[in-house]
């Protein structure tokens, strides 16, 4: 069976994000999304929360999208995502030791928007090179990235640096769910979700961070949307 997954997602637990568990259901049922990865920044709770809220409905004989529990962690060089996390990651470590924490955990190595050029700190083409034993999955398409040819840059590069690739739309606000996305044969494992990768088709677009910005807003004023 085929799903379509989101792997970028920030729920309310980011301070930047105002995506709430119902938010998420309504959205994601709207977008055709079936699978989403919770990454927000430096924090775990979110996800914890969020895949015990899934796994509730879905018990229930409800629908909600299938969550897998993962963290953005900023290191002294850059952003790293862990996927299928069992516990919190500390930040402000060097990337090697942050990817050792997530691969001690029984997750996936996970790097978004690595192309990025205006983020002050990110890993760069040479790093990632160096440390390809410990990279599962590199982001090839972010939705929206503040270097507009970043997604190209990352394509260029796995090209001639051959990773595993995904894709998430770096949603903070329900609209954008899904604007990013993969679709690929269902999984339940980090050892399945390899697999699928491998046939996946990865589509959607960019869309602006700017107005995504205006409907956060927009979304924490009429939801009283509070940052946990």
């Amino acid at each position: 069976m085929k799903v379509t997954a989101d792997f970028h997602v920030h729920s309310y637990y980011s301070r930047d994000s105002v995506i709430t568990f119902p938010l998420l259901v309504e959205w994601c049922k709207r977008s055709g999304v079936d699978v989403v990865a919770i990454m927000d920044h430096d924090r775990f709770e979110g996800a914890v929360e969020f895949k015990r809220l899934s796994e509730d409905r879905r018990s229930a004989g409800l629908w909600a999208p299938k969550i897998i529990p993962g963290q953005e962690i900023r290191t002294t060089r850059g952003e790293i995502c862990g996927l299928f996390l069992e516990a919190y990651v500390p930040g402000r470590l060097p990337p090697d030791e942050t990817m050792r924490i997530i691969r001690s955990q029984g997750g996936l190595v996970y790097v978004p928007h690595p192309f990025d050029i205006l983020k002050i700190k990110r890993l760069k083409a040479s790093e990632l090179v160096e440390l390809s034993n410990l990279v599962d999955i590199i982001e090839v398409f972010n939705g929206k990235p503040r270097f507009p040819a970043a997604n190209l840059l990352a394509r260029r590069f796995v090209q001639k640096h051959p990773y595993t690739l995904a894709a998430g739309s770096d949603a903070h606000e329900p609209t954008k769910i899904g604007a990013v996305r993969v679709l690929l044969d269902d999984f339940d494992t980090p050892d399945e979700l390899m697999r699928s990768l491998g046939n996946a088709r990865i589509e959607g677009k960019m869309y602006s961070p700017f107005g995504s910005a205006l409907l956060r807003l927009y979304y924490r004023k009429k939801y009283s949307v509070v940052t946990a």
